[in-house]
């Protein structure tokens, strides 16, 4: 038994410990920088620790769900204990002695994972009695599904290896007749002790099997040569784990779209970090002292190859063809296409919109009587948006008496928000066109928070990591299915919303005003313009037009994209495709490329107006006349997911760091803020041009405490759909709900 302090320090598990930290700390940093998002604040933004501690799979958090995550995390378990053996086991020539040496090494290895299954069942507990209300005794159930999963994996990992490693003392049994002569075998010897005191850590205790304490054995009565076969031995197997495990994580890309496959993202991140220590350990294995050098070669080469995309890795959009001439992307192109002429014919047919909206909004009672004209914007913010965007527009509807869609003219917003009016909207036609739909059902706002993180996770895990070698056709088009077609389906699935539904499908009833016009956009990488994406011709959009403007040559900074893309058939792009395009937030959706020369890629539109307010101060601006002539006024609703006026930022810090961070910082956080004052400035400019009959809604989700707040995620826990829900009743938005009822009442 041990009993003093250096008999501790010279145990099995602290020598492990402290040749963790010392030679492989890029190891170890995997398990802080998981740590630290679950348990800490880092990360909440994002939604980080939701997906680890609220798993969800096959539609529930239950027993099931922490079992897959359990399986996961033991694969990540199994996966560094044998790349530390692969590494290190040389140092531990006692080993050689035991009967299961890579049994004892997991056992004596583990205190690293030990303190994060501590500190991970620790925040379990926390957030499920917190956010999802659970009891501890469906919380204990819980851990024990994780703890089921875990076991499994250690079970099939100890069947596995003790079919392929016989044990120790069978190998050296084995091989004894195998010995050289006397004389060589000194000479051997003499050489590999030198080698072993050189190299080998002091180990005077271990942990068995029984979680005893046992004294090691000496090993110098071995043939060197055996004790390496030993270690050799379980190295190829250990290989060959690898090996399976890689296949079987690629073979799951063959079902991305089976919901059994969907596993949750924590399992997946789980296994994400498996690959990654592998390539890793096996990069230090065979490189030796250069395996830093290596990975850094090899995440230069890699990084060179793919801008050639001999990998098929760059995402498109569905139903354009890549296959035609590439459209021109420069700014003979932008003017061609926005003449004064083309201007006015698109603005004439506009127009004729207008006024299907006029008849439409009339009372044939009161002819002289002038309609109010709507707008909807949104703002961006994942699931969060787009469920409370649905909520607000539900309790509008329904104090309009089912016509807030009659009397809305035009929709636009960014990212998550789109999610919920896209939808909406097609449930708004689906009604006109005779189908049963109750447009006030709140499981519809339930619908479209249904989790999107678990699909896109195993998919860029098992598909978009290495090569998208799975393709669909769409039409006459071949298209790769990586995480962008993952989250489009499942959105679609999720809403039961049609996957081919394309820009041009909603052309005519919009023109009819059957429907409200509604404008995707999304921001240009290459140049920060913006494609504005319309079943309708919206060239007086790429530019400022006017007597003002003739002649001035005024910056062209938006591009009409069915206009621009005619012979890439850009009104056969999917709807879900632009909604997509609008909410390309990095990592979570790929960036795609469009046909262009030069190539362009776009991503999130809200890094340019996270509120669609854009697209609608363009139309107030351009229509300002018929405007004035034919309404008695214009109603902007804006539904965001942050508050528009919050309270300063503290004081700057002024540490030397931070002298050299917080003017490009400051500058990127506050983003949302300076695009919030440019509106403000631009309401008013816009209020005179109406003749003061501008009228401003603001909806905001807010909740009591700040850090409570849902994630800007792709999954929504039990609380944070609550939240959404009971943010309606807050009183500023009690206090927008009847602002907007006077104004319906007029």
């Amino acid at each position: 038994m041990i009993k003093t302090l250096r008999e501790i320090y010279y145990s099995f598990p602290i020598q492990l410990l402290l040749l963790s930290f010392k030679r492989q700390q890029f190891l170890v940093l995997f398990w802080i920088f998981l740590t630290l998002p679950i348990v800490g604040r880092f990360g909440v933004g994002l939604g980080i620790p939701s997906v680890f501690l609220d798993p969800e799979y096959l539609g529930q958090v239950d027993y099931l769900s922490f079992a897959v995550v359990g399986i996961g995390f033991g694969a990540m378990f199994v996966t560094w204990n044998i790349v530390m053996y692969i590494l290190h086991s040389y140092r531990f020539p006692f080993m050689a002695s035991l009967r299961y040496p890579l049994a004892m090494f997991f056992i004596n290895n583990s205190i690293i994972p030990l303190a994060f299954i501590i500190a991970y069942f620790s925040a379990i507990v926390v957030f499920q009695t917190h956010n999802e209300f659970k009891s501890y005794s469906v919380i204990f159930f819980d851990l024990l599904g994780f703890t089921a999963g875990f076991a499994f994996m250690l079970f099939i990992t100890a069947t596995f290896f003790g079919i392929t490693n016989p044990n120790a003392g069978s190998i050296i049994q084995a091989n004894k007749e195998k010995l050289r002569t006397k004389k060589a075998i000194q000479k051997v010897q003499f050489n590999d002790d030198m080698e072993t005191l050189h190299n080998s850590n002091r180990v005077d205790y271990y942990i068995t099997n029984t979680f005893g304490v046992m004294p090691t054995r000496t090993v110098v009565h071995y043939d060197p040569q055996l004790y390496q076969l030993v270690f050799r031995r379980h190295h190829w197997n250990a290989f060959m784990a690898f090996i399976c495990a890689f296949a079987a994580l690629i073979s799951a890309g063959f079902w991305l779209e089976n919901p059994f496959f969907q596993f949750p993202v924590a399992a997946s991140a789980f296994l994400f970090l498996c690959v990654l220590m592998s390539l890793f350990g096996m990069f230090l294995y065979w490189t030796g002292g250069w395996g830093s050098t290596a990975i850094i070669v090899f995440i230069v080469l890699t990084n060179q190859l793919t801008k050639y995309d001999l990998f098929g890795l760059q995402n498109t959009v569905y139903g354009l063809n890549y296959k035609t001439e590439k459209a021109p992307y420069n700014l003979e192109r932008f003017r061609a296409i926005s003449t004064d002429s083309i201007i006015e014919k698109d603005k004439k047919y506009v127009t004729q919109i207008f006024e299907n909206w006029k008849v439409k909004n009339t009372d044939p009672k009161d002819t002289a009587k002038k309609p109010l004209l709507y707008f909807i914007n949104v703002s961006g913010g994942g699931l969060r948006s787009a469920m409370f965007v649905i909520s607000v527009l539900q309790h509008c509807d329904s104090m309009a008496g089912g016509k807030l869609f009659d009397k809305t003219f035009l929709i636009s917003g960014a990212s998550g928000g789109m999610f919920g009016t896209t939808y909406l909207r097609e449930l708004f036609l689906q009604k006109k066109e005779g189908f049963p739909i109750n447009l006030q059902d709140p499981q519809y706002g339930l619908n479209v928070a249904k989790d999107l993180l678990n699909p896109i996770a195993i998919s860029i895990l098992s598909n978009d990591g290495l090569a998208p070698i799975h393709k669909f056709k769409l039409g006459n088009n071949t298209y790769a299915q990586d995480r962008g077609y993952i989250f489009e389906k499942f959105y679609c699935r999720n809403t039961n919303f049609r996957f081919d539904k394309t820009i041009g499908d909603y052309r005519d009833p919009e023109f009819k005003a059957k429907i409200p016009m509604m404008i995707y956009y999304t921001t240009v990488m290459n140049d920060s313009r913006r494609y504005f994406i319309s079943s309708q011709p919206v060239s007086f959009l790429m530019r400022p037009y006017g007597k003002n403007a003739e002649g001035n040559q005024l910056a062209v900074d938006g591009i009409d994209f069915c206009k621009f893309f005619e012979k890439q058939d850009g009104a056969n792009l999917l709807v879900t495709s632009a909604m997509r395009m609008d909410a390309t937030f990095p990592f979570i959706l790929p960036n795609p490329v469009l046909p262009t020369t030069p190539p362009t890629y776009v991503m999130d539109g809200g890094a340019l107006d996270d509120a669609g307010v854009e697209p609608t101060f363009r139309f107030l601006q351009t229509f300002k006349d018929w405007i004035n002539k034919n309404t008695s006024g214009v109603v902007v609703i804006e539904i965001r997911d942050v508050d528009k006026q919050d309270e300063p930022e503290a004081q700057l810090q002024t540490t030397m760091l931070s002298r050299f961070t917080d003017p490009l910082g400051t500058v990127y956080s506050n983003m949302d803020r300076m695009q919030d004052f440019l509106v403000d400035q631009k309401l008013n400019y816009i209020d005179d041009e109406l003749r003061g009959k501008l009228s401003f809604v603001l909806f905001e989700y807010t909740t009591d405490k700040k850090n409570e707040k849902a994630a800007v995620s792709m999954h929504l826990t039990s609380r944070d759909k609550n939240d959404i829900l009971k943010s309606l009743g807050r009183s500023n938005n009690v206090a927008a709900f009847n602002k907007l009822h006077l104004l319906f009442s007029k």
